[in-house]
């Protein structure tokens, strides 16, 4: 059974989210390789990850993909 995040690492998550948002769309490939990265250490440790930063994260990864579609050539 996974076990509720931890108010030490409430902290962090926090902050990535804060920076994404704040973060140009063009600009946050980095970022959300720094989510990712955080989201399977909380995975792997037995943490739940709230919501809304899976759904970020899932929001990000949707980004990424659509704007190497858009490189493509016609």
């Amino acid at each position: 059974m996974p076990h509720k995040l931890p108010h030490d690492l409430t902290h962090p998550l926090a902050e990535i989210e804060a920076m994404i948002r704040a973060t140009p769309v063009a600009e946050r490939n980095q970022l959300q390789a720094d989510l990712q990265s955080l989201c399977n250490r909380l995975d792997r440790e037995g943490y739940v990850l709230p919501e809304r930063l899976a759904n970020l994260n899932r929001m990000l990864i949707d980004d990424k993909v659509e704007a190497q579609f858009d490189n493509l050539p016609v």
